[in-house]
């Protein structure tokens, strides 16, 4: 009898081929889908931010800054403050000054008043949005009232704004 012995092969190795094809088209996709857009976003002097660690890209949006004094609408002074709260007593809805400046924007940018997606939008599907866009980033001092941001907030979506964000200073 004959004993047969195996001829020694090679270890199987790894296929890197396949591999590189693949982190060559993720690589291709990361680099065309990579927005290099810069955002201007002009931190009021007289505020002074809450801390926060977490990370977001910054989207372009409506600047409201609210300092102890003024509410400001893309820097221009739009209503006066008492001591950081809104004078008056009981609940404050929405500020009209700032609605009017908001709704402003909102026609300067999206070419039409938000009355108009709000009536689209209840055609279609009885919500009102507003348009992708209409973003508030409001920048507002840490010292201030949760009432007096409560109006601010109230007085953004009043003016079609349904969507906001809140400036903080990372830590």
């Amino acid at each position: 009898m004959r004993v047969r012995r195996r001829k020694n092969k090679k270890p199987p190795g790894l296929m890197l081929t396949s591999l590189l094809d693949m982190f060559t088209i993720i690589l291709i996709f990361l680099i065309v889908s990579f927005e290099a857009e810069s955002h201007e976003f002009r931190l009021n002097p007289d505020l002074t931010l809450p801390e926060s660690s977490a990370r977001a890209q910054l989207k372009p949006a409506v600047n409201v800054a609210v300092t102890g004094q003024q509410v400001l609408v893309d820097n221009e002074p739009v209503y006066t403050l008492t001591n950081g709260a809104v004078p008056g007593e009981g609940d404050v809805q929405a500020i009209d000054e700032v609605v009017a400046a908001l709704r402003a924007e909102y026609e300067q940018r999206f070419g039409h008043l938000p009355e108009d997606d709000a009536a689209e939008a209840n055609e279609q599907d009885g919500t009102a949005e507003g348009a992708e866009g209409a973003i508030v980033v409001v920048q507002a001092d840490r010292e201030l009232e949760y009432r007096t941001l409560y109006a601010i907030l109230r007085s953004a979506a009043t003016a079609g704004f349904f969507k906001y964000r809140l400036a903080i200073m990372r830590s």
